[in-house]
C-alpha cells in the first residue's frame, strides 16, 4: 500500500513517484522505509526520522536537515545521479553509519552532527562546514576537504598524506587525529 500524503509510514511501506517543493515536514517517521523515484526541492526536515531507508532514485534538493535521525542510510549515486543536490544542510542530526563515499558535497553543511562511522572515502567536501561534529571513526580517504570547516569537531582521525587539505581550517584540538599517523604525540 503506497500512501497518499507525506504522514509517518509504517516500516516497509513505499513512497513512490512523489515531488515536493517547498514543504515544512516536521516529526515524520519514515524508518526502514523504501522511498523510490521522489524529488524533495527546498524541503526543510525537522526531527524526522528516516533511518536505514532506502533511497533508489530519489533526490534531495537544497534541503535542510534539523535534528533529524539519519542512521545507516545510503546516499551514494544512483541511476537518477547524485541523490543530494545543490549545497544540502544538515544541523543536530544523527547520520551515523551513513554512507557519502565517492560523492560530491562542496559547500554542504553537517553543523553540530554526530557523524560516527560515516564513509566519506573519496568525497569532495570542498568548503564543506563540519564544525561542532562528532567524527568518531568516520572514514576519510582520498578525501577533498580542501577549504573545509572541521573547527571544534570531536574524534577526528585521518592521514593528511592520503586526504587533501590545503586551506581546511582546524583548531588545537584536532591536531591529535591529524597527527597520529606520524606517531607524533601531543600532551
Amino acid at each position: 500500500m503506497e500512501p497518499s500524503t507525506l504522514d509517518s509510514l509504517d516500516p516497509g511501506e513505499v513512497l513512490r513517484g512523489r515531488e515536493v517543493v517547498g514543504a515544512e515536514l516536521e516529526g515524520l517517521t519514515w524508518e526502514r522505509t523504501k522511498i523510490v523515484g521522489c524529488t524533495f526541492e527546498e524541503c526543510t526536515f525537522t526531527a524526522c526520522n528516516l533511518s536505514m531507508t532506502v533511497l533508489t532514485d530519489t533526490r534531495f534538493v537544497d534541503c535542510t536537515f534539523v535534528g533529524c535521525k539519519l542512521l545507516a542510510l545510503n546516499w551514494t549515486a544512483t541511476g537518477a545521479g547524485s541523490l543530494l543536490a545543490q549545497p544540502i544542510r544538515f544541523e543536530r542530526c544523527r547520520l551515523d553509519g551513513a554512507t557519502f563515499a565517492g560523492m560530491d558535497l562542496t559547500g554542504f553543511t553537517f553543523r553540530d552532527c554526530q557523524l560516527v562511522d560515516v564513509d566519506f572515502t573519496e568525497a569532495e567536501l570542498r568548503r564543506a562546514d563540519l564544525g561542532g561534529s562528532d567524527l568518531s571513526g568516520a572514514r576519510f580517504s582520498g578525501t577533498d576537504l580542501r577549504e573545509a570547516d572541521l573547527r571544534g569537531t570531536r574524534g577526528l582521525a585521518l592521514d593528511p598524506r592520503d586526504n587533501r587539505l590545503t586551506g581546511a581550517r582546524v583548531d588545537l584540538d584536532a591536531a591529535p587525529g591529524l597527527l597520529s599517523v606520524f606517531g607524533i604525540t601531543i600532551d
